[in-house]
């Protein structure tokens, strides 16, 4: 078999064409427009296809180089327009979406491990097809794999296997599951940040996106990533590991909120239209970057009972966000948006979390509120649980 591996520029121009060919998918087929699925979602899994049909039936294996950039970019933009009075005020829907995301963590491993006992299969093979795979990511999975003796090659198997199958239910019913709750609840987004986002709708009419403050907005994020760097590699000394678009998230709040107090005759390009172009486009780029790269020919080596696992798993969450999470946060139009985010979250990764809840913002309105809390709870928190769960139950059944 050959392969061809592209470099980042060559990477680049196929995830933007694979962009345009999302959209253009979503705006000719009805069902994708109207469940609002992303079109970076789209594109990513039309090219993770074709990929897949080369290796299996032409022999050639096409490799794409990762890039971080337009992630850390996205994360950061997060972190300079999130007011820290916004986080204050969405304290308790912060633990309440923590407390449930728990929940969940927990609740996939039973089903992993019910369903490796019922089937007489390892219990190595339950684990990785819960919340290893599924919250922790292809990432996580590979890190676990080799650690279960003599089993690290069928595990790493069931482990990305598993985490390809969540991250594609995720971004497929993430969306749908959002616009179901909006309209069977009739919900509304706040008219306040509605009449922001008309204010700069308006803005962006009248050229409020020039030079200077585009510049201006390179500028703070890439100080904001350098910053997030630095303060990433001095965590690392200390022992403390976290992945550097978390420090990055953080660098951004700090510079977002104590920036226009220290230096107050700057104008700070932070709320402003170009950060929100900026976000846009390297979501879009970040996202369908990570899904054409998807190995699609792991599904295949899922056996049935297997397969059974992970529909159970869509299933716990769909239901735990429906019956548990948009219940608690009482149902209202920014527990909507949260609880698609929670179902890209608990079944593939925080870039399906965001771009559900984006896919949704742009078409019934925003909340600040949602892009708060998912992000901080992906990005820091479940990884916490999701390690201490995992090591438990493996030092108890591994």
């Amino acid at each position: 078999m050959s392969e061809i591996i592209l470099d980042a520029n060559q990477s680049l121009v196929i995830a933007i064409i694979a962009y345009f060919l999302g959209r253009m998918l979503v705006n000719r087929i009805g069902v994708l427009d109207r469940f609002r699925i992303p079109e970076a979602v789209v594109g990513g899994i039309v090219v993770a296809v074709g990929v897949t049909v080369l290796r299996q039936w032409g022999s050639v294996l096409i490799s794409f180089t990762a890039g971080e950039l337009a992630m850390l970019t996205f994360f950061t933009t997060i972190g300079l327009n999130a007011r820290l009075s916004d986080l204050k005020a969405g304290g308790l829907t912060l633990v309440f979406t923590l407390c449930v995301c728990m929940t969940s963590v927990i609740a996939q491993n039973i089903i992993g491990l019910g369903y490796a006992k019922l089937f007489g299969a390892p219990p190595a093979a339950g684990i990785m097809a819960g919340s290893v795979a599924l919250v922790g990511g292809h990432g996580t999975a590979a890190a676990w794999a080799p650690l279960f003796a003599g089993s690290a090659q069928a595990a790493g198997t069931i482990g990305l296997a598993s985490a390809t199958f969540g991250l594609v239910a995720g971004g497929i019913f993430g969306s749908p599951f959002g616009r179901f709750l909006i309209l069977r609840y009739k919900l509304q987004p706040d008219p306040k940040a509605v009449s922001d986002l008309t204010l700069s709708a308006d803005e962006e009419k009248k050229g409020r996106i020039d030079v200077p403050q585009f510049f201006a907005s390179v500028l703070v994020i890439a100080l904001a990533i350098g910053i997030g760097g630095q303060l990433n590699t001095a965590l690392h000394h200390l022992g403390i590991k976290l992945p550097q678009f978390v420090t990055s998230l953080f660098a951004g709040i700090i510079i977002g909120n104590l920036g226009p107090v220290v230096l107050p005759r700057i104008e700070w390009p932070t709320h402003s239209p170009a950060i929100r172009l900026i976000a846009e486009l390297s979501l879009s780029i970040f996202l369908v970057r990570a899904l054409m790269s998807l190995e699609l020919w792991t599904l295949a080596a899922v056996a049935g009972p297997l397969l059974i696992v992970l529909i159970t798993q869509v299933a716990m969450v769909l239901l735990l966000a429906y019956f548990v999470l948009f219940r608690i946060l009482k149902q209202n139009y920014d527990a909507a948006i949260i609880s698609s985010g929670f179902v890209g979250l608990n079944l593939g990764a925080t870039p399906t979390a965001v771009a559900n809840m984006d896919a949704l913002s742009q078409k019934f309105g925003p909340s600040s509120t949602a892009f708060l809390v998912i992000p901080l709870v992906g990005a820091f928190f479940i990884d916490l649980i999701n390690a201490f769960v995992v090591s438990t139950l493996y030092g108890i059944w591994g």
